[in-house]
């Protein structure tokens, strides 16, 4: 999952993503500065609400990634 975070990061253009947790919550991320650290050796991706409130997310626990378009239809 690191790896595709860190793929979707990257991407020109950049594309707003999506990512799902096991217990339902989901966390949009609409520009790659709102991923704080995505740590090589660490299980978990940091990222920063709109409201500047971090998030530290376990990798262990995302059920998907996917682009926010496709997210918006579902």
């Amino acid at each position: 999952m690191k790896a595709r975070i860190r793929m979707l990061i990257a991407a020109v253009p950049f594309e707003p993503f999506v990512i799902r947790m096991a217990d339902g919550r989901e966390y949009r991320i609409d520009s790659p500065e709102f991923v704080v650290s995505a740590d090589l050796h660490i299980p978990q991706l940091i990222i920063e609400d709109a409201h500047g409130r971090e998030h530290f997310l376990s990798v262990l626990l995302m059920t998907s990634i996917e682009s926010a378009t496709v997210a918006e239809v579902v």
